[in-house]
């Protein structure tokens, strides 16, 4: 399928996603943030294409890196195909120096291939590492990646976390669980709603709650407010898929983040807290 066909297919079931979102129907919503979680070093259009093609994909790569891991695709599968972006060696002036250099721009985009790894045979995948998470474990892990000061103290009744973008405050009498995940719609709103134009507030409340729900899920969260927290919210579907790519980033720095924080450091947060 040509890069046109694929961003037209990209179109159409954005459109169907917050038709059915406004109408209150979350499923198809919360499906695509669980895989935005799952699938988090891929753009939001291309986990929408993943979604749309192969709906149970778990992981998924390209021909040659599965050859790396020692896998082959099995005969007879049909690829996946994504968006990759087309780049162009173009001569820039420096306006300071008058030196021309040579730098990358993006030109466009064209089709590529990935499989899941149902689709594959071969050598057995190394374990992940991940296990289901324990409150206070995953809790301090979160809280010593967050690039702000996290603490928690009294706030008012029914609020559980709030931010300025220079500190956390999480309501201190949150189960660990409940922590973990206001902390990281808190954080969402650091990285995406300051130092910048302050969209209105429907869409930051959904664009945090969405960052929390693929990042939460992916961490082993239950996430169980998020449904009701998206519906009260949905309002905020108009422009979905530009909020869909800062989600998308949000996610995938977050998880970063957190994926660079050693195991022995978010002990050590633990025991201190």
């Amino acid at each position: 399928m040509k890069a046109d066909a694929l961003m037209q297919s990209i179109e159409t079931w954005l459109k169907q996603l917050a038709a059915e979102l406004e109408e209150g129907h979350t499923r198809g919503f919360l499906d695509f943030l669980e895989k935005m979680g799952r699938f988090h070093r891929y753009s939001a259009r291309n986990v929408a294409l993943i979604l749309q093609q192969r709906p149970d994909a778990t992981l998924v790569a390209g021909l040659k890196r599965w050859n790396e891991l020692g896998r082959r695709v099995k005969r007879g599968e049909r690829s996946i195909a994504i968006l990759a972006p087309t780049l162009k060696r173009v001569e820039v002036v420096e306006e300071r120096t008058g030196e021309v250099k040579l730098e990358e721009r993006l030109v466009g985009f064209h089709t590529a291939c990935v499989f899941d790894v149902a689709q594959t045979e071969g050598r057995p995948l190394a374990p992940t590492g991940e296990a289901s998470p324990e409150g206070p474990a995953l809790y301090a892990r979160l809280r010593a990646a967050c690039p702000v000061p996290v603490r928690e103290g009294l706030l008012p009744s029914g609020v559980h976390g709030q931010t300025d973008g220079r500190e956390i405050i999480l309501a201190a009498d949150l189960s660990a669980g409940d922590r973990a995940a206001v902390l990281l719609h808190e954080w969402a709103h650091v990285l995406l709603h300051y130092g910048g134009v302050e969209p209105p507030v429907t869409v930051k409340e959904l664009e945090a709650e969405a960052v929390a729900y693929a990042v939460g899920r992916h961490l082993g969260l239950s996430m169980e407010g998020s449904r009701d927290y998206i519906l009260h919210w949905r309002g905020a579907v108009e422009g979905l898929e530009t909020s869909l790519e800062r989600i998308a980033r949000a996610a995938r720095r977050i998880l970063e983040q957190v994926d660079a924080i050693p195991s022995v450091v978010a002990d050590q947060e633990r025991v201190a807290a």
